[in-house]
Order: structure tokens, then C-alpha cells, then sequence
């Protein structure tokens, strides 16, 4: 009889955590709990009070286990959201034969020179690896192949794409989340965490670009032939939206945030200009303001961040040959909390002039989750069930045996899928 595993994955956000528990039995995934919580102690992507920050997540972890017990015995995966994520092109040579003899391409020489890349990063640069994709490799300095197993070759080069942060941060994030969990757990970088938790095999291998719009900035990244290509951080996000509702209308932020949420509406045009009350910056007296001019004011500040994003796809539809002629395939998924914003699509379709569409887990490629229908639509949770699946695909993790039990579990169970 098969074995129930679980599997828990939290999304540190600027402004809210959200945690699911997955347990796993066979080739089903069944949603045990689900639950977000405001962030405290986080600005920016950095852990500002680590006090506050350990407080809101063991929150979430109590809010989890009220749901379903145990928590704690699960396996863990984290997705980090940082201002300060990149991409590295990396290549590395790895002498197979010193004799001059061809020998076959293990999977462990793609595993060495995965090492001696990540070690090259750690060391050279100070940069912490979150993931490493193979882009291609050379086979005896001629013969350039995507997969080298099974080849032949004296010599093999291999080019890399890498996916890190400044070790600092990273090392500031460990630190913190091993006084709560006593343990390290397996991290994934946000923005990718996102992208798979949203994306279709199809739709990355063809080009596509995902625009997470979080809270205090937007993550905008590109995938080719099946890997990120482009990761960029936009210092813009909803707060900046709310700040400016609470400014104009001479409000609270939590105020403006609740009329976004309740009333809010990325397009101005076509809308009744009905009144809707809220309470001025004193929290007593009791003003009204028109959803017309309401949407005026969310609308300048979306089309701003869009037009930031648009600057950076038109950069890479330049960039990449396959794209200057037809655009980029997937066009644009919108994911995040942002992408629950009414009429969000309609006006990045105006600004983009190409695909669009918002994303959540329920679109993606990845296998279904029962008991998940009140959430897998949920733009806002796409980190948190893509953090799973993105460790499937791209395994790797600094070496501890917690983390390693988790990679190995969860890519055991892809490989029997694939």
C-alpha cells in the first residue's frame, strides 16, 4: 500500500504569508490546509525585525495546524520574494577522459559540472544559488546538444543558467527561518516558484513572461526553450496604488486598501460613477467618492508599472531572434495578489499589445489538487503551490538531510510520472 507523504510550502511575501499542506499518495495530490497571514518585520524583500517576522510566521504554522496535524513532521519547501533576485550565464569545462579516450556522458558529470558552477558563483561573487538550469552543452569543443547523456566525448562544456541572490540576504533569511523550524528548509526563488506554479510546459517552452505583481515591487520573468531567461525587479507594486487612493482621498491605507479591494477597478471607462463611502484620515467623518474617479487614480499608478514592464519585454522581444519577428508566443501572465484587480487584463492587453491573461495554479501544467477548487484559482497563492513543483523539475538545494529528503521524494515522484 502506498505511503502518505505531506508537504509544506510557505511563501514569504512582502506583505502576507500564505502556507498550503499537500499530502501526496501515489500519483494524487490531495489540500489538507491552506492559510495567509499579514507579513511583520519584512520591507522591501529584507527581514527588518526578526522578532516580528518569526511572530507572523509561527502564526501561520499554528493557523496550519489547527487544520491538519503534524505539521511540523512534514517536508518543507519556502519561497524567498527579494528585490534583489537575478540571473547568471555560467560555463564550466569537465575533462571526461585524460587519455584521450571517449567515454558516455553520465548524469553525474552533469551533476559535476553543476557543482563546480555553483562553487565558482559561491566563492567568486558571494551570490547564493536558488536554481541551475543546463541551457546547452559542447561535446569535445565541435558538437553543441542540449541533453549529453549517452553521448560520446573526451570533453564536455556545459552553459548554465542560474538563478541567485546576494548571500547576504539569503544567509539573513536562513539565520531567521532555523530559530522557527530548527532545521534548514528547502528554499526556491519567488519569482520562479510563481512562473511554475502558473505556466504551461507549452507556454515556457515557446516564450512566455510572467508579471507577479506583489505588494511593495513587481517580479517580471522570462522563460525560452523551457528555462527562465530574464529575471527583473520593478520597484513598484499595489502599495504604491495604495498609497496613492489614501493621499488623493485623505484617508488611512488600510482604508484605501479596503476600498481597492471592495470597489477598485484598473479601467476608468464604462463604469457607473456610483458614490461609495469611506472614513477620512481621522477615522470618524465619513466621506464619498465616486468609483469613476476611484478607478482614475488605481488606474494611473497600474498603467505606470505596466509601462515599466512593457519597456523590459520590448527589451527582450529585441534581444532574442526567435522573437523580433513574431513577438513573444506566450504573451503576458499576470499572477499575484495584483491580478485579482477588476479589468487588470484589459488594460495590460492596451499597454502590451499582445497576449494576456492572469494566472494561477488551476492553469498551469502541474498535476491537480483535490479539495484545492477555493484557492488553485487564486493568483495570490501561485508561489506557494509552484514551490512544490519547481524543486521537481530543477532539484537542486545546499546540502542538508532535510532538504535532500525533499528533493528526493518529490523528483521520485515526477520521474514516476514522466
Amino acid at each position: 500500500m502506498a505511503k502518505y507523504e505531506m508537504f509544506t510550502s510557505i511563501d514569504i511575501g512582502s506583505y502576507h504569508l500564505k502556507g498550503i499542506v499537500m499530502r501526496r499518495k501515489g500519483d494524487t495530490w490531495e489540500l489538507l490546509a491552506y492559510s495567509s497571514v499579514r507579513s511583520r518585520g519584512i520591507d522591501g524583500g529584507e527581514i527588518k525585525d526578526a522578532v516580528a517576522f518569526k511572530e507572523s510566521l509561527n502564526r501561520l504554522l499554528e493557523e496550519l495546524s489547527e487544520q491538519t496535524p503534524k505539521v511540523m513532521n512534514s517536508d518543507f519547501v519556502i519561497s524567498l520574494s527579494s528585490f534583489e533576485f537575478g540571473i547568471v550565464n555560467i560555463s564550466n569545462e569537465l575533462v571526461l577522459s585524460d587519455e584521450g579516450e571517449k567515454v558516455h556522458v553520465a548524469p553525474g558529470h552533469v551533476d559535476r559540472l553543476k557543482e563546480i558552477s555553483i562553487e565558482k558563483l559561491s566563492e567568486d561573487d558571494g551570490r547564493m544559488v536558488f536554481h541551475i538550469y543546463p541551457k546547452r552543452f559542447l561535446i569535445d569543443g565541435r558538437r553543441m546538444v542540449f541533453n549529453p547523456i549517452d553521448m560520446s566525448a573526451t570533453k564536455l562544456e556545459g552553459e548554465f543558467i542560474v538563478v541567485v541572490l546576494p548571500y547576504s540576504v539569503g544567509e539573513m533569511y536562513r539565520n531567521s527561518l532555523m530559530d522557527v523550524f530548527e532545521f534548514e528548509p528547502t528554499f526556491s526563488a519567488s519569482p520562479v516558484a510563481s512562473a511554475e506554479g502558473v505556466l504551461s510546459e507549452m507556454e515556457k517552452d515557446s516564450g512566455v513572461v510572467v508579471l507577479n505583481l506583489g505588494h511593495n515591487f513587481s517580479s517580471f520573468i522570462a522563460y525560452q526553450n523551457g528555462v527562465p531567461i530574464k529575471v527583473v525587479s520593478i520597484p513598484l507594486g499595489i502599495k504604491h496604488v495604495i498609497k496613492d487612493v489614501a493621499s488623493i482621498l485623505g484617508t488611512s491605507m488600510d482604508e484605501a486598501e479596503r476600498l481597492l479591494m471592495t470597489h477598485g477597478n484598473a479601467q476608468y471607462m464604462d463604469i457607473e460613477d456610483e458614490e461609495v463611502e469611506y472614513r477620512g484620515l481621522d477615522g470618524r467623518s465619513v466621506r464619498s467618492v465616486g468609483k469613476k474617479k476611484l478607478a482614475t487614480i488605481i488606474h494611473a499608478r497600474l498603467r505606470e508599472i505596466l509601462n515599466k514592464a512593457r519597456r523590459i519585454y520590448r527589451e527582450l522581444e529585441i534581444s532574442i531572434p526567435d522573437f523580433r519577428d513574431v513577438g513573444i508566443p506566450g504573451g503576458l501572465v499576470l499572477t499575484g495578489g495584483g491580478a485579482k484587480i477588476p479589468r487588470l487584463i484589459d488594460l495590460a492587453a492596451d499597454v502590451f499589445k499582445a497576449p494576456v491573461r492572469t494566472g494561477s495554479y488551476s492553469t498551469s501544467s502541474n498535476p491537480p489538487v483535490v479539495g484545492s477548487e477555493d484557492i488553485s484559482a487564486d493568483p495570490s497563492f501561485s508561489a506557494a503551490f509552484g514551490s512544490i513543483f519547481c524543486m521537481a523539475k530543477n532539484p537542486y538545494q545546499p546540502s542538508t538531510q532535510k532538504s535532500s529528503s525533499f528533493v528526493k521524494k518529490i523528483l521520485d515522484f515526477f520521474r514516476s510520472l514522466w
